[in-house]
């Protein structure tokens, strides 16, 4: 008996509900960004006259020299950031991305049971190949470097067989 196919019923089923968790996130976020921005501070401008924004400490040290205006700007930085962890701690934006967390780890887990689960049928090896594909692959930017590209490839001739 082939468990792949149940295997992969069951990896679809975690993946929707881990889509879900991300929209979900995604709304309560986007609620949360219409009441408050991003806890960033503004840099003064770049060379060509853009505006630039720091999220963190160690870009405010990198770009600012005087220590006096580094600390105030990381001291300003540092309230933002508690209020927006309040807000997404009243918000529930922090239980939704502990959920989300969550369903992806388990994707990922579930992904290495099927990976490493003996497969009885070429359907469940173009399963396979499209789990590993879409949970191993780095990125759009691999899809046409080695082995990723040949990969692909290998998964369409093997559909075209399954078929």
């Amino acid at each position: 008996m082939d468990l792949i196919p149940r295997l992969f019923a069951e990896f679809q089923a975690l993946l929707d509900r881990h889509e879900a968790a991300l929209a979900y996130c995604d709304c309560i976020e986007a609620t949360l960004l219409g009441q408050m921005d991003y806890p960033r501070v503004p840099l003064p401008p770049d060379w060509d006259g853009s505006h630039r924004y720091a999220g963190d400490a160690g870009t405010i040290a990198h770009v600012i020299s005087s220590s006096r205006h580094r600390r105030r700007l990381q001291r300003v930085l540092q309230r933002r950031q508690r209020r927006w962890a309040e807000a997404a701690q009243r918000t529930g934006l922090t239980a939704a991305q502990g959920q989300e967390a969550a369903l992806d780890a388990a994707v990922l887990d579930l992904a290495d049971v099927l990976l490493t689960t003996p497969a009885r049928t070429l359907d469940a090896v173009v399963l396979k190949l499209g789990v590993l594909l879409s949970t191993r692959e780095p990125g759009s930017h691999a899809e046409t470097t080695s082995p990723w590209r040949e990969l692909r490839l290998i998964l369409v001739d093997l559909r075209g067989l399954a078929d």
